[in-house]
């Protein structure tokens, strides 16, 4: 018999590992002195002893390993076990790869800038909410927020009407995914808190639906005026190539913080961006 100091300098563990061990029951001492309480092992209990090494080191927990180390457990059930931490671990690695990615990027970039951006870019889901839209068209980026006030009017409006107080920030559709510099369609919606009416009184019309959500959005914060937001969406689109997405819907505006009249440094908007993978 071995003392549980000479077992652990055996198995290169530490004696504390071993008690452990002993209280989740993966490895019981052979024998144990009623009179000190002092473990003893056996070298028999070696074999046991690196299986749960072995598992460990490929990643198991120790409640895992105690349910491979079941002696009523198949070899298929082993092998289903092995199986689905294969694919964690292939998962794992595919994660830290695309991370080290874009490290290797974010390297090139500031090695080619010497500076860091001022966009930061992140992929989030964006949940389904509530809205109440309408619809309308500008003829250019350079001449359209008077219209695009407007059409917030009219959806307030109307939306205040039906004694909905608290609303959301307002936000800026464009279902279009190829890029338009002339007469742009868009549709400006506000998140509410309850279903209302339909507006059909009026041309655009105003209906409620639920704005779907989006499992993967680009984003990315503009401060300041809407003149300079081209900067953002540049930034934006060259990180969606850049990281191999494509676009996959349509783009919103979400005007986090806007006050007609208001000072236009004082702005922040958020560009959301729907993408997916590039599939070879």
């Amino acid at each position: 018999m071995l003392k549980i100091s000479d077992f652990a300098q055996l198995s290169r563990i530490s004696p504390k590992t071993l008690r452990l061990y002993d209280r989740l029951g993966l490895l019981k001492p052979a024998t144990v002195d009623r009179q000190n309480n002092y473990r003893y092992y056996s070298a028999s209990q070696l074999p046991r002893l690196n299986r749960i090494l072995v598992f460990k080191e490929l990643g198991f927990s120790l409640e895992q390993i105690s349910k491979l180390l079941d002696d009523n457990l198949s070899v298929s059930e082993i092998r289903g076990m092995l199986r689905l931490k294969q694919l964690e671990l292939e998962q794992k690695l595919a994660e830290d790869v695309a991370r080290l990615n874009k490290v290797t990027i974010r390297l090139q970039e500031l090695e080619q800038e010497k500076s860091m951006s001022n966009y930061e870019i992140i992929l989030k889901p964006v949940k389904s909410q509530l809205v109440a839209g309408t619809l309308g068209v500008v003829p250019d980026f350079d001449n359209c927020t008077s219209i695009i006030e407007k059409l917030f009017d009219r959806v307030y409006g109307y939306v205040f009407s039906q004694g909905i107080k608290n609303v959301g920030s307002g936000i800026n559709v464009y279902h279009e995914t190829k890029l338009r510099d002339k007469h742009i369609p868009l549709e400006v919606i506000v998140p509410i808190s309850h279903t209302i009416p339909n507006d059909d009184r009026q041309t655009p019309s105003v209906w409620v639906y639920e704005l779907p959500e989006v499992e993967t959005m680009a984003c990315v914060v503009h401060h300041g005026s809407f003149d300079s937001l081209g900067n953002a969406y540049c930034s934006l689109l060259e990180w969606v190539e850049k990281y191999g997405y494509q676009i996959a819907g349509s783009t919103r505006e979400v005007y986090l913080h806007y006050e007609r009249e208001g000072d236009p440094n004082q702005y922040v908007t958020e560009i959301q961006i729907p993408v997916e993978k590039v599939t070879n």
